[in-house]
């Protein structure tokens, strides 16, 4: 077994963790309301916001690399 560790990237952090502005209203939201791995890598973040109700989806592509196992 091998551990195969690839460090993120400033710009994936950010967009893993920035807050998001309501497209409706433009209040801040800090947390999304729910997440979700998609198969083929990817995280999707849904949002709701606190003041109005509106709703936005995020995503997020992940740089997944395939080893082969010997």
């Amino acid at each position: 077994m091998q551990l195969h560790c690839t460090p993120a990237t400033q710009s994936s952090l950010r967009a893993f963790a920035a807050p998001l502005q309501c497209p409706t209203c433009g209040e801040v939201m800090i947390a999304p309301f729910m997440s979700e791995f998609v198969e083929g890598g990817e995280i999707r973040h849904h949002w709701v916001c606190d003041g109005c109700g509106g709703t936005a989806t995020t995503s997020i592509g992940l740089a997944l690399e395939e080893t082969a196992q010997v």
